[in-house]
């Protein structure tokens, strides 16, 4: 019966050409990727649409219901409710947005009895006044 080498230089002589395959490989894809940006696997203008959604808005604090800043970095009001009124409402009309249907999805639906003994956190079905 045939019983393959056991010997530490079977292993090391098969695993050597290995991983000089499996490096040049490495060597010959990038060289080609860097010759040839048209094969690029990466999403071309992925960098300046993070820049552009970055522009929509310029860094700002987070504020809380009386407009003061919020910054948890420094533990500045750290442990207070942010308020996207104060926060937002400097920039965008706060009122024209909390007017919107989305914003208003399930404001009229009341929930029943069974409903609030099951989830006592909820007001609605909808996304209106839910704490998840």
């Amino acid at each position: 019966m045939y019983k393959p080498e056991t010997s530490p230089f079977h292993s090391f002589f098969i695993f050597v050409p290995f991983a000089v395959l499996v490096v040049l490989l490495c060597i010959v894809s990038a060289a080609f990727a860097a010759a040839n940006p048209e094969f690029s696997t990466a999403k071309p203008g992925i960098t300046d649409a993070a820049k552009d959604a970055m522009g929509i808005c310029p860094p700002f604090y987070l504020r809380d219901e009386q407009g003061r800043i919020i910054n948890p970095l420094k533990g500045i009001n750290a442990d207070v409710p942010y308020s996207p009124e104060k926060t937002c409402g400097q920039c965008h009309d706060y009122n024209k947005i909390t007017k919107g249907y989305h914003f208003q999805l399930g404001r009229d639906e009341k929930i029943t009895e069974t409903f609030s003994e099951i989830y006592p956190w909820t007001t609605s079905y909808g996304q209106y006044g839910g704490r998840w």
